[in-house]
């Protein structure tokens, strides 16, 4: 990814915990990591939220990517396991727009569903022998109250969820994004999939910011 311009006045923040498992998963752990950043001023939270809501530039600003293709709710069935809705996430769905919501007399509402993305990635920062350099991943979009959660499973199941939020700054000064990554996976990947995570989320977030950016500079002409 190309290099991106510094975020704004404020430093962003990041924390990583490592959770171990018990014993008689002793192969596998969970890694949790927190990124922050401030978007930049006169940023509205509708405006902040509309950005992500956009999964096609969520997936162009993966600095790995090769191609991607929709994959649809009829072809959700062959997938191992098919898409869901985690119950925690489930209870934070972002409410639709009240036309969307007046729905047909007698008919039932329809299933809120995520929406899914086959994405390769080529990737040579791996090991030979972990995996191919081309990474073919099943990306899991569904839009919550505060931003989108997404969940990305991987080859040798590494499962990464994660949390996108718009939240009031510190002390009430403008709107932060804020990004919650739990990964899931072998104790023998989970270094590679956290050393991904930290090498690219500057740039996930510079680019969200010129978006932003970008936006408020052709509104105010």
């Amino acid at each position: 990814m190309a290099s991106c311009k510094p975020l704004l006045t404020h430093p962003p923040t990041h924390t990583i915990i490592l959770t171990p498992k018990p014993n008689h998963l002793v192969l596998n752990t969970t890694a949790t990591l927190s990124h922050t950043t401030p978007l930049p001023p006169g940023t509205t939270r509708p405006q902040a939220l509309a950005l992500l809501s956009d999964h096609l530039f969520f997936l162009a600003c993966d600095p790995h990517m090769a191609q991607h293709e929709l994959v649809p709710p009829s072809a959700f069935a062959t997938l191992t396991p098919p898409p869901s809705i985690p119950d925690d996430v489930r209870a934070q769905l972002r409410p639709p727009p009240e036309s969307a919501g007046k729905g047909v007399e007698g008919k039932e509402e329809e299933e809120v569903l995520p929406t899914c993305y086959r994405v390769t990635d080529i990737v040579h920062a791996i090991p030979a022998g972990i995996w191919d350099t081309r990474v073919v991943s099943v990306y899991e979009f569904t839009l919550i109250g505060e931003g989108v959660f997404v969940r990305i499973r991987s080859p040798m199941g590494v499962v990464m969820e994660t949390f996108w939020r718009v939240r009031d700054g510190e002390q009430g000064e403008g709107l932060v994004l804020v990004e919650d990554v739990t990964i899931r996976c072998s104790r023998l990947l989970v270094g590679i999939v956290r050393g991904q995570c930290e090498g690219n989320w500057r740039g996930i977030h510079g680019k969200v910011v010129e978006r932003l950016e970008k936006e408020l500079e052709g509104a105010s002409k």
